[in-house]
């Protein structure tokens, strides 16, 4: 994350200043030096200490997830709000200036979350009618299940929000991408803090129940690394078959990947929420993924114009990528459909089915958009390519026969896409991230 962009500095210092009116709002009595309060303390915190040695990196950003979150919310039940934010303040602190080594601003934020998150945690199990207790295991369950839904709330808010910040990328794909399919299973893990709670107080000796916490603690840790290793692997396998069906083309080399960015914007956009602009973005990469059947190899490396019989053959290529997406199963649905439908044009003079407006899926006319705008904007043998003006000019021309008018207006008013286009082939500036006119546009083949 880009840390030195003003908006991101304000908003540390409003987290930090946060962080310490809920510290002194804390009720902090300290207990006789020695006691089971002081090892139960010391044994939470190593114990969040190794959590995070052992915490894994979030596909968003250089961000990282830890289970530090079960001795954090232990914590709260054993020992107390203000100890709570001890723990985790004292843990976030040496794990990012140790450990990952991490530039002053990001230090500040992580531990100045932390204790919010926990702190408010806190308060809340305690106004609910919880009594930490290092004594005795005697939890409020109810109490206990909405602090730790405050906790994930809070905190993967706070972390969501830093990374829109600092990369530009909206709040709600950051806060789909840091949260993703976790929440409920954060959820669930968080019992382990109850467990945690539970064995210290019952077992003795107290430190031998914290040591069985540590084998589930490792093992949820593993889960999640193997879950993201799999999202990345998945994804670098589909790019990688992308990249084989367009070798057989020079003229297409990359054209799926650019036309899954534009679409991606464009969904953005459009207002639409992360999972739905993650799956119009992955219909867009597969959109053309039905060309690596033989059949079409001869027809994607001819300079001429192709018979009518070529022609049905190629316009059989978004039912055929459509029944290959199928094969993987959660990709069934909603990317099925849009990839199946990427051809179809607004007015219904389209193929396979010939929809027409809203009958054809919203994906799929955001990838008609982004496939065409490649196409127009790929030099070839018969003519140059378009500028972003004229790309501009033609979907304008277009709109309602070919494109939905309301996406053209979208395209026109999104600056990254502005960007995209207008620097395809060379590097953007500091922005994050067709023959003459007169003829009927034409996506890629």
């Amino acid at each position: 994350m880009t840390m030195q962009r003003p908006s991101v500095l304000t908003y540390v210092s409003a987290v930090s200043l946060l962080a310490i009116a809920v510290m002194l709002s804390g009720n902090w009595e300290v207990p006789e030096p020695s006691g089971p309060f002081w090892n139960a303390f010391a044994a939470l915190l190593g114990l969040a200490l190794f959590a995070e040695v052992f915490s894994t990196r979030l596909s968003v950003s250089t961000s990282t997830t830890a289970v530090s979150f079960v001795p954090y919310i232990a914590t709260i039940v054993l020992l107390g709000p203000p100890w709570a934010m001890a723990v985790a303040g004292l843990t976030e602190l040496v794990a990012e200036t140790v450990i990952r080594r991490k530039e002053l601003p990001k230090v500040i934020h992580n531990t100045a979350k932390e204790v919010v998150a926990v702190g408010t945690a806190g308060i809340i199990y305690v106004a609910a009618g919880g009594q930490p207790s290092v004594d005795v295991f005697n939890p409020h369950y109810l109490a206990f299940g909405v602090s730790a839904a405050a906790y994930f709330i809070l905190t993967n808010g706070a972390t969501a929000t830093a990374i829109a910040l600092s990369s530009g990328v909206g709040l709600q794909e950051t806060w789909g991408r840091v949260v993703g399919k976790t929440i409920f299973f954060d959820l669930f893990a968080s019992s382990l803090a109850l467990l945690l709670a539970f064995l210290y107080t019952e077992i003795e000796p107290p430190l031998l129940g914290l040591l069985l916490v540590i084998i589930p603690l490792f093992f949820i840790r593993h889960a999640n690394q193997i879950n993201r290793q799999l999202e990345e692997a998945n994804r670098d396998l589909l790019d990688l078959m992308v990249k084989a069906i367009e070798a057989r083309d020079p003229y297409t080399s990359g054209h799926s990947q650019r036309v899954a960015k534009i679409a991606g914007e464009l969904a953005r956009e459009t207002g639409l929420g992360f999972r739905e602009v993650e799956d119009i973005t992955t219909a867009a990469l597969l959109h053309d993924v039905g060309k690596i059947y033989e059949e079409f190899a001869p027809l994607l490396r001819k300079e001429g114009k192709l018979t009518e019989h070529e022609k049905f053959i190629m316009e059989s290529h978004p039912a055929r990528s459509a029944e290959l997406v199928s094969t993987i199963s959660n990709l069934r649905g909603h990317v099925e459909r849009c990839v199946r439908h990427h051809h179809e044009n607004f007015d219904g003079s389209g193929y396979p089915l010939g929809l027409a407006g809203d009958d054809i899926p919203l994906g799929a006319r955001i990838i008609m958009i982004a496939d065409t705008t490649d196409a127009m904007t790929t030099d070839r043998p018969y003519r140059a390519a378009l500028t972003y003006e004229k790309v501009v000019a033609e979907l304008e021309r277009y709109s309602g026969v070919q494109f939905a008018p309301d996406l053209v207006a979208a395209f026109k008013q999104s600056a990254t896409i502005r960007s995209i286009v207008t620097y395809r082939g060379r590097p953007p500036a500091p922005i994050m991230k067709p023959a003459a006119s007169g003829w009927r546009l034409r996506a890629a083949r």
